[in-house]
């Protein structure tokens, strides 16, 4: 496939979900709860999605994700897509790359990153320049193995820090993911259930979560469990990540596209503050 940048606007009414939380409370009584995504103001959200590299098909992704979330949230587009980390590289390089958008979502897969200036000068759009973001599964793998002592290295890396967590390995591709609900009370993640699972699963192994990160939800593929979604603060950076989305089956559920959009809207309004 060509490198390419894509723009695209797909926005559209938000959809108010007709679903409640499962009742928590004393007794039972359950207050209905809106997701953070129909509470957003009517502003659209601009949003860079920027993807791409190996072992994941992005190619589908870029579709499935943006189409998806763009029915639940006022929000418009724009797609870049490299799958050749130099490329991406250049286009993250430019100075201001960052300027028109309001938030920027990475799901990319780029491991064998080396360049640690670069790496530097990305984390600081968002630790210094305070622009919200958005890191999907292999987010986590990217821009740290190369650096600072390698894959296995216990020292602190900037993009770790700036992601909240330290993922170095996964488990079995392909077994389902028990998400639970660890705290709803986050203005970012606002689950229609307290448990809901995914298709199919790739857990990633979390070695690290930063004390400025707050675990949202864990999910448990019948071997291990492990956190799958969390935010962080790093400097000016408001950061919703989550370790699931290798499959697209999983990426096209509600459940999935829901966190998603409650992730951005959250992301993006915070830092407005």
């Amino acid at each position: 496939m060509n490198d390419r940048s894509e723009n695209i606007s797909l926005s559209s009414r938000r959809k108010f979900l007709k679903q409640s939380i499962a009742s928590i409370a004393l007794g039972g009584v359950g207050m209905p709860m809106f997701s953070q995504a129909e509470v957003a103001s009517e502003k659209k959200i601009k949003a860079l999605y920027v993807t791409g590299g190996g072992y994941h098909d992005f190619k589908e992704q870029k579709k499935i994700l943006p189409e998806g979330v763009s029915k639940l949230i006022n929000i418009e587009w724009t797609i870049w897509h490299h799958d050749n980390a130099e490329k991406l590289k250049a286009a993250l390089s430019v100075k201001g790359w960052e300027s028109p958008y309001d938030v920027i979502v990475y799901n990319i897969c780029h491991a064998r990153e080396k360049d640690a200036e670069y790496i530097k000068n990305l984390v600081n759009v968002h630790k210094d320049g305070g622009k919200p973001m958005v890191a999907i599964h292999c987010t986590m793998h990217s821009y740290h193995w190369g650096v600072n002592g390698g894959k296995k290295s216990t020292n602190d890396k900037e993009w770790n820090k700036l992601l909240g967590a330290v993922s170095n390995s996964h488990g079995l591709k392909g077994p389902a993911i028990k998400v639970t609900a660890l705290n709803t009370k986050h203005e970012s993640f606002k689950p229609a259930t307290i448990e809901w699972n995914t298709p199919k699963g790739e857990l990633y192994t979390i070695h690290k979560i930063y004390p400025s990160a707050t675990v949202l939800a864990n999910g448990n593929n019948g071997r291990s469990e492990q956190p799958v979604v969390w935010v962080n603060q790093y400097g000016k950076a408001n950061v919703f990540a989550t370790t699931i989305g290798h499959h697209n089956e999983t990426m096209q559920t509600d459940e999935y596209l829901q966190m998603i959009a409650d992730g951005i809207v959250w992301a993006a309004h915070a830092a407005k503050v």
